[in-house]
């Protein structure tokens, strides 16, 4: 959730996931009530404390992920670093910390454990692509990335990884904002493939279209083999396209699931969370955005190591994910149990090769955890 540091940067920061441009015939399963199979996501154990330890408390969680061998990951915004935990929730180490010297940091954006083990954090402040080895030695700034950040970054193949920015340019008087979504590798700005093109004038007193065309207007992810899934953040479409390690599409698929209307409250609060946020993120300019009528069928998506799509439902105030496999075939819905009403929608929930992470983006009793899941019954 990243966001603007200036009126240029909150283009810049506010890009979004991408959706693929396919060939095959796309399925749309329509899922009747006696075909879903639902399944509970358990809370195994928690990470944070309201007070104590400084190495617990956690500030804004802003990503999260798994090192090759099963700890976690959290890169916290505020604390300016990435902090590593075991699966038991014990603190090992922590990379990066705040300032502007040597391997320390000033807002991270983005974060992600690459496949070669390294540990990338982007923070375009103090240059671009901070890369740490597993040990938690600084590599350096491999990539500078200074004015066009990288966000929402999920890693691929090797040392790669997808993320999606924002550029600029001027022409005939316009300034016009271009949105991609593609793979990067680590030592570079430059997308080696791009999966996700959109093109449109920027508007400097419409916040709502900048967000809209670019931050919100797709999802993505990837897994280690190079594969890459985009869907549309659409109030009416459930799609997903597949891409594989050469960028062709293998696959796309759908449900049809009904559209879901925001009350006027929930839009209200939609509106100024987000406003909020992107002010607390440093934000300048005018932001005004006006959240659509109804929510998104699609709000994010995972992998697992079986080589499973798990996709976040935006329709549903309880956390509800639907798997698939590769072959775009239904298997079952995955629900968070006990979070409900509109608190469940500000939940983020992260699905990688090495587990199932979550976390309120608004936390009800005031501070942050993460939360360790597991399916039940697997």
């Amino acid at each position: 959730m990243k966001y603007l540091l200036t009126i240029i940067s909150v283009i810049i920061v506010l890009s979004a996931a991408g959706c693929g441009n396919g060939q095959p015939d796309p399925v749309i399963d329509e899922l009747a009530e006696d075909t879903e199979v639902t399944r509970e996501l358990l809370f195994v154990d928690s990470i944070g404390v309201e007070l104590g330890d400084s190495n617990y408390v956690l500030g804004s969680i802003e990503a999260s992920s798994h090192t090759t061998d099963g700890n976690i990951l959290i890169l916290d915004r505020p604390a300016c670093c990435v902090r590593e935990y075991t699966n038991g929730g014990e603190f090992v180490r922590q990379y990066g910390r705040r300032g502007t010297g040597p391997g320390e940091i000033v807002n991270p954006l983005s974060m992600t454990r690459l496949t070669d083990g390294n540990i990338v954090i982007l923070d375009m402040q103090t240059g671009g692509l901070h890369t740490f080895t597993p040990e938690g030695e600084w590599l350096g700034i491999t990539a500078e990335i200074i004015n066009e950040p990288i966000l929402w970054i999920t890693p691929a193949e090797l040392n790669t990884y997808v993320g999606t920015h924002n550029s600029f340019a001027v022409e005939d008087g316009q300034m016009l904002v271009t949105a991609v979504v593609g793979k990067y590798e680590s030592d570079s700005k430059e997308p080696i493939r791009t999966y996700w093109e959109n093109t449109f004038p920027f508007d400097y007193v419409d916040f709502t279209v900048l967000i809209n065309e670019s931050y919100f207007a797709n999802v993505f992810t990837s897994d280690r083999e190079g594969n890459v899934f985009l869907a549309k953040r659409d109030t009416e479409e459930y799609q997903i396209t597949g891409f594989d390690v050469n960028g062709e599409i293998f696959v796309e698929f759908g449900l049809d699931i009904p559209m879901a209307e925001k009350s006027e409250q929930e839009i209200i609060e939609e509106a100024q969370f987000w406003n909020t946020r992107a002010r607390n993120m440093g934000a300048n300019g005018q932001l005004n955005y006006l959240p659509d009528a109804f929510r998104w069928k699609i709000h994010s998506m995972g992998v697992d190591d079986q080589q499973r799509l798990w996709v976040r439902r935006g329709t549903e105030e309880t956390p509800t994910l639907d798997v698939f496999d590769y072959e775009g075939n239904y298997l079952f819905t995955a629900e968070l149990p006990g979070i409900t009403g509109l608190s469940g929608l500000f939940w983020e929930v992260h699905v990688d090769e090495q587990g199932i992470l979550a976390w309120s983006l608004d936390p009800l009793d005031g501070y942050q955890k993460l939360y360790i899941l597991e399916l039940a019954g697997q």
